[in-house]
């Protein structure tokens, strides 16, 4: 036991007179504990420990030993204190979702309740030292009845962003995977240096390793927020007998043939073909007879919608030049298109400068800055600006010492640009421009159709080419070329997979059609 005076006093009476029991923890003379004075834990040799001179460095203050006692968090409460900040990062998620894109208010409580039970079913479950948890479990956990967690799981779902997606499908809103992808790599939803946006206080307690888990490198594959989302909605299904809606596959259906600049008899065509192979868009939960990797890209209704798009487009337009003759003038297939034009019309540059993606600005080398022009260095130093530049002045401790210097510097050269997914920027933007660019395409792809011949059916044709002859299947991606294999990566964009996988399920779709005109024919 060691005494010493000690100039900030007991926390509780003010006494200086402290002492250093046993335990490791500083008491007054009267018996005060001193709790956030820290804790001293020496190996216990059963050897007498003499204690040397201790001094008191120079220019600390309250802030750092505040920060160097607060970075000791491990264990179950390191665990709980990174669950805490991923509450706040998704209640950040939700508000730019909300107030940013008009989604609904009902996003925030379902996505609280997807959350809530999420936690119920983590397997580790977190126990506390009765000795040094004075108030019982925190507020974290009060709510739950289980208490369970574990970071490797959390981190694993990338950010909250499987709870966000399943929100969305449950309130049947037209929010793709593609959707997530883009906001996320324009730096419009948080995600990327999301430790930015957590206070000071509790980024500081967290441990290095957990602090790395809320600055993410990568995004990672879009297919994989399909499974972690099919998976998610199958457990809630499971365990809690959640019923899960079909996928708003209307609203998608339509924005998708828009983007891809389609004649609109594409839509009637793929309901028509989804109806007649018995594919519906809700979602398909791994059983022992669908566990099979080539079902695999079917059992995602995003995919499925996509694959169906393609089969209805390559059977009324298809990709060749034979020629195929309809029977009526309201024949779906009355009118031919330009696959050329439509290449050339889809290969265009976007008009205006587009933000820079975080994956490119990492990979940005010196190189490229020589090479790079004017806009591009512009969209570089808004990059680094919106995620590696901070106008953060500490008033305490040794950097206060310079706030005044840095508070005078950030006035002379002030950026005077808001964030990016702070909502203010995108409101800044003209929000019909991209409307205007997919009207103008499909304005001039429309406008290069044109009408076939029309040879009814009667005596003497019976040889005539119909809607479907011909159809050319591409059972590897290394077949497609030209304008198809355009349309194919297009298509995958939209629906999130990659280009292999798009390929794989408008396989699957076209052996079911098969299948069923061979039915069709006994």
């Amino acid at each position: 036991m060691s005494a010493f005076q000690n100039d900030d006093g007991c926390e509780d009476c003010g006494s200086r007179k402290l002492k250093r029991r046993d335990d490791g923890y500083l008491y007054c003379h009267r018996g005060h504990q001193q709790t956030n004075r820290g804790v001293i834990v020496a190996e216990d040799t059963g050897e007498l420990v003499i204690t040397g001179r201790t001094t008191r460095r120079q220019g600390s203050d309250a802030e750092s030993i505040a920060t160097s006692r607060a970075s000791g968090y491990s264990g179950p409460r390191a665990i709980e204190h990174y669950l805490l900040c991923l509450q706040l990062v998704l209640r950040k998620q939700l508000r730019w979702l909300i107030e940013v894109q008009n989604l609904p208010e009902e996003l925030e409580s379902v996505v609280h309740d997807l959350w809530s039970l999420r936690l119920r079913k983590i397997q580790r479950r977190i126990l506390y030292d009765s000795d040094t948890e004075t108030d019982g479990q925190s507020q974290l956990f009060s709510s739950q009845s289980e208490g369970e967690t574990s970071a490797s799981e959390s981190s694993r779902r990338s950010h909250n962003k499987t709870e966000v997606k399943a929100g969305c499908l449950l309130l049947r809103e037209p929010v793709t995977v593609a959707d997530f992808t883009v906001w996320i790599r324009n730096g419009e939803l948080l995600y990327y240096r999301a430790s930015k946006d957590i206070p000071r206080g509790m980024r500081e307690r967290l441990p290095a390793t957990y602090q790395e888990l809320l600055e993410p490198v990568s995004l990672g594959k879009p297919e994989k927020l399909h499974q972690y989302v099919l998976e998610l909605l199958q457990l809630m299904h499971e365990e809690f007998g959640m019923a899960v809606p079909p996928l708003n596959h209307v609203l998608i259906l339509q924005r998708w043939i828009r983007i891809l600049t389609l004649p609109l008899e594409v839509f009637a065509a793929t309901q028509r073909l989804a109806r007649i192979l018995e594919l519906g868009f809700s979602f398909k939960f791994q059983t022992k007879e669908s566990n099979k990797a080539k079902d695999l890209m079917l059992r995602y209704p995003e995919t499925r919608l996509m694959a169906l798009i393609i089969v209805a487009t390559k059977l009324l337009f298809p990709f060749d030049d034979v020629k195929r003759y309809p029977t009526s003038p309201s024949d779906p297939s009355v009118l031919s298109m330009d696959w050329q034009k439509w290449q050339e019309i889809q290969s265009r540059p976007v008009r205006g400068a587009m933000p820079l993606s975080y994956q490119a600005a990492m990979n940005f080398s010196e190189e490229d800055a020589l090479r790079a022009g004017d806009e591009e260095l512009d969209a570089y130093l808004d990059w680094a600006e919106d995620n590696i530049a901070s106008e953060e002045i500490r008033e305490r401790g040794k950097a206060g010492k310079d706030a005044d210097f840095r508070r005078a510097l950030f006035k002379m050269f002030p950026s005077g640009r808001p964030s990016r997914h702070d909502g203010s920027l995108a409101s800044e933007l003209p929000k019909d421009s991209h409307d205007d660019m997919f009207k103008s395409k499909i304005r001039q792809v429309h406008a290069a159709l044109k009408p076939q011949r029309i040879v009814e059916p009667r005596e003497g044709f019976e040889d005539v080419d119909r809607t479907g002859s011909y159809y050319r299947r591409c059972k590897r991606m290394e077949e497609l070329d030209g304008p198809m294999r355009m349309f194919y990566e297009k298509a995958g964009e939209l629906a999130g997979v990659s280009l292999k996988s798009m390929v794989r399920a408008v396989n699957l779709v076209e052996t079911r059609l098969q299948k069923h005109e061979e039915d069709s024919r006994q």
